[in-house]
């Protein structure tokens, strides 16, 4: 758990800058997401959640065009008027292609923290894959995808140890969270492929380069099965396998899982069926191959909740040549049964395209492949006539359960430093640690306070920092949760009063807002500079001056007084 800051009203003397640790947080959607568009007008839901801190009035969100990736940028919209409980929710419509997408969170006319950015925010097409070893791959080299635009969920990037354990347990909490990659060669596609793109990347490229629209794949596709297996195990069919775990449901858990977990974050364009050749020694193959491979659309079409979920299935069954039962059965499959399209004709490639088993893709092969699945999907107004599954709205992120509502200092007559802190909510919360510094960079602890556990009542805290530094201190608290989860505060200064006679900016450096002190006279004007000398911000008569917005970086500072001098200090922008 994290701790959820609200402003308050006052304003120290000696202190400008807030105490948010992040005014906003956006938690959906994520960078590289590729949104399943609609077939009508070319566009998809951009929907927005996050967390926000301090009291603001609405938020507001626009999406940027990324140069060569298509698009339609939107301007800032307001997606949430007064919100409220520290959640919010709302959503843009982003026509294909890739964004960057900005949000903020508004007081009145004032922007309140920084401006957040997600990246690369796709609205495009989502592919399910799903077969054998001919659709998941293996037996050669992969042709990873050359577009960025093309990706997927690499299990081997988001904790590999812990996708070990799925496979042995089918357990979907185990799988990889929402976290994108390019489908490099040897990157994965959840919930199935660990480490293989196989020709995937290819198809991707393909489809990016005539729709301009980013491409995501997830994949089922289980190397030594077959549809009969995937069949049995989508309604609990017992069957014996030397690798395939019954037992969890496999092959079949892999789609359930993915259908669930991840593709209502996305929507999904069709499932990609590869199943064939490996289907060739079930008992009346032909009529086998059709009943199983309907039964399973019919389960997948149950437990998306969407009866028209698409489905393409591929012409494959070649084994040192064609075989004619297995093609039949897929054709009928196509022909019969609604919302199915044709996929790639794999049976175009020929044993030329084959390992030395006459089965496998060699590289030649892969790219065959890949060219037969990309044309099929561009033909025969697929993507015009078939009906998508559209991403579902999410539910509003959990409320970050510690409320720090005060956190503020004071140098004390005796030389000390008085720090005070109140909260009105806290869940699991085990501590606070006080962390002290001389540059706002390196913290180290100086203190600790116990915390009160889970409670809804208003808890004030106090430390004495005894023996503080002789210049200005920078002070933040850690809050500690029972299972060590942290979170911190923003940071805030104290400088001793006796300092305040002379010229000084304050503090610094600074996330936030400044205050310039000039001995014996009041400022009258300020003009800051960034390490180019170019201006970056000028003010009248200021008291406090809000930085917030420039960027990270050394800047001069220059203050004009009533009395004619000028101070030039360097300020530093955390």
């Amino acid at each position: 758990m994290k701790l959820k800051f609200y402003t308050t009203a006052f304003l120290l003397m000696f202190f400008a800058s807030s105490v948010f640790s992040q005014a906003l947080k956006v938690v959906f959607p994520v960078s590289r997401i590729v949104l399943q568009r609609d077939n009508v007008n070319n566009e998809a839901k951009v929907n927005i959640t996050g967390t926000f801190t301090p009291a603001v009035t609405r938020i507001e969100a626009q999406l940027k065009t990324r140069g060569g990736e298509g698009g339609t940028a939107v301007g800032w919209t307001t997606i949430s008027n007064n919100p409220s409980g520290g959640t919010f929710r709302g959503s843009l419509t982003g026509k294909g292609g890739r964004y960057d997408l900005e949000v903020r969170a508004m007081n009145g006319n004032s922007q309140v923290g920084n401006t957040v950015t997600v990246e690369k925010v796709g609205v495009g097409e989502v592919f399910f894959i799903v077969g054998h070893s001919n659709a998941a791959g293996g037996s050669s080299p992969s042709l990873g995808a050359q577009s960025d635009m093309v990706s997927s969920i690499d299990p081997m990037q988001n904790n590999p140890g812990q996708y070990d354990q799925y496979f042995n347990t089918g357990n979907p909490d185990l799988l990889p969270p929402l976290k994108f990659t390019q489908l490099c060669a040897n990157c994965g596609m959840a919930p199935g492929i660990k480490d293989i793109s196989w020709f995937w990347g290819k198809v991707g490229d393909n489809l990016v380069r005539s729709l301009n629209v980013p491409v995501l794949f997830y994949s089922a596709a289980f190397g030594g099965t077959n549809m009969e297996q995937t069949y049995m195990s989508a309604y609990d069919i017992p069957f014996t396998h030397s690798f395939v775990n019954y037992s969890i449901r496999m092959p079949y858990v892999n789609i359930r899982n993915g259908l669930q977990k991840y593709v209502p974050h996305t929507g999904l364009r069709a499932i990609l069926s590869g199943h064939g050749v490996n289907d060739r020694f079930v008992t009346n193959a032909e009529s086998s191959f059709r009943s199983n491979n309907i039964n399973v659309i019919r389960k997948t079409r149950s437990e998306s909740n969407y009866n028209d979920l698409p489905w393409m299935v591929a012409i494959s069954g070649w084994a040192d040549g064609r075989i004619d039962y297995l093609e039949n059965a897929q054709r009928s499959v196509i022909l019969s049964t609604a919302n199915v399209w044709q996929g790639g004709n794999l049976n175009n490639v020929g044993n030329w395209g084959r390992n030395d088993d006459k089965v496998h893709f060699n590289i030649v092969g892969q790219g065959s492949a890949a060219d037969e699945w990309s044309n099929a999907i561009l033909a025969n107004n697929f993507l015009a006539n078939s009906k998508p599954l559209l991403a579902k709205t999410p539910d509003l992120p959990t409320p970050l359960p510690v409320t720090l509502v005060k956190f503020q200092g004071k140098s004390t007559e005796d030389g000390k430093n008085l720090l005070e802190w109140a909260t009105t909510s806290e869940t699991n919360n085990d501590h606070f640690e006080i962390e002290r510094s001389q540059d706002a960079v390196a913290f180290e602890t100086i203190g600790l306070r116990a915390g009160e556990g889970t409670t809804k009542n208003l808890v004030e805290y106090s430390y004495i920092d005894e023996k503080p530094f002789d210049d200005i201190v920078y002070y933040r608290l850690k809050q500690v949760d029972f299972d060590g989860t942290t979170a911190y505060s923003r940071i805030i200064a104290i400088m001793k009063a006796e300092q305040k006679n002379s010229d000084y900016i304050y503090p610094n450096p600074t996330g936030s807002t400044v205050e310039v002190a000039a001995e014996g006279s009041s400022v009258s004007e300020v003009t800051i500079f960034d390490a180019t000398g170019q201006v970056v911000l000028f003010e009248k008569s200021p008291k406090l001056i809000d930085v917030s917005k420039l960027i990270k970086g050394n800047y001069i500072l220059q203050a004009k007084t009533q009395n004619g001098r000028t101070i030039r200090k360097k300020m530093v922008k955390l």
